[in-house]
């Protein structure tokens, strides 16, 4: 709704009261500036009990409803019922305000119109912030149960490593689209966005990194590739604009067992199957697996994951207090 139609409309539902009604309601509902007051405050702004406030509010509500049933308010109520239907009934308010606001970034004083226009119609429910959930409108309590049913199973059946596939194998079977899905998804707190635009949940690090260890896993995982701690530090500053010193960053990789050393200061995850350990405890690993092997081979394997030199792996196998060269020239691991 364009922005005079939204002050227009306002004008029309304040029409019939008197100046302490209308004082009242745009005092409740920041109809004029940005903020709010309470019951309690406004009461004291007008010598009047917090009871005596609350009645005037309702009466002014009910005046306000009766001078627009004659139809100035279908146009917004038709508006409002058709963005909550597209998203599944369910809808995070400010995403909700800003449809019908028609604007991506509403004025606060626009935001809280569109607000009291939503209470005022009666036609729909609105569900206050906590814990798990942002504020929230909806058309119908099917619609909600629905909405909170599929969040629930998608935070029960995530797959960290392929949420992609946990959330469209959760939309099929609470029967719903993937853009309904997403707007559900909207709802919840346990359910974010990264800086990627990765879908998660809100709890995993690269989803809703909070400390720089956290942040250097998501660059991490998300670059795929060994990076030393230094790089890491200036990725991790221009992704959350704050600095991260290098020093900071090497003493978060050195201590968590989920960061593998590959090299001098460099390093990548464990769980792309980084075997973690010194160029010795690497060797031995791989003669263990395979069994007796050549130099070269033992090179080859090593070098694949480890940003070793090759003389360092050949110094190694040449340590006769763990491993042996056998008469054909492979090694193995001393028992």
């Amino acid at each position: 709704m364009e922005v005079s139609k939204l002050t227009n409309l306002i004008k029309v539902c304040m029409t019939g009261l008197n100046d302490r009604q209308k004082e009242i309601l745009e005092g409740r509902y920041g109809l004029n500036k940005a903020d709010t007051f309470t019951l309690a405050e406004l009461g004291g702004r007008y010598g009047l009990t917090r009871e005596r406030v609350r009645q005037i509010e309702a009466l002014a509500l009910k005046v306000s409803r009766q001078r627009t049933s004659n139809g100035e308010l279908n146009d917004f109520t038709k508006a409002a019922t058709v963005a909550l239907r597209s998203a599944g009934g369910i809808k995070r308010e400010d995403l909700l305000v800003a449809d019908l606001a028609q604007s991506g970034n509403a004025s606060p004083e626009q935001a809280n119109r569109v607000k009291f226009l939503l209470e005022l119609s009666g036609k729909f429910s609105l569900s206050k912030e906590d814990s798990n959930f942002y504020p929230y409108w909806y058309l119908s309590d099917a619609d909600q149960k629905k909405a909170v049913g599929f969040i629930a199973a998608l935070a029960k059946s995530a797959d960290r490593n392929n949420f992609k596939a946990s959330f469209t194998a959760a939309a099929k079977n609470s029967g719903i689209s993937d853009l309904v899905a997403r707007n559900y998804a909207a709802v919840s707190k346990n359910v974010a966005m990264n800086i990627f635009g990765d879908l998660g949940l809100s709890e995993w690090p690269e989803i809703n990194p909070r400390t720089a260890r956290d942040w250097a896993y998501l660059v991490l995982k998300k670059e795929e590739r060994p990076m030393h701690f230094n790089d890491i530090a200036v990725a991790v500053t221009k992704l959350r604009e704050r600095a991260a010193h290098a020093p900071t960053v090497h003493n978060e990789l050195i201590k968590d067992e989920k960061f593998v050393l590959v090299g001098k200061g460099t390093y990548t995850l464990r769980e792309f199957g980084i075997t973690p350990g010194t160029a010795r405890e690497i060797i031995a690993h791989y003669l263990r697996k395979h069994g007796p092997m050549s130099a070269k081979q033992v090179v080859g394997l090593v070098l694949k994951e480890r940003l070793f030199k090759e003389n360092t792996v050949l110094i190694n196998l040449q340590n006769r207090k763990n491993f042996k060269r056998l008469d054909d020239g492979r090694y193995s691991v001393l028992a």
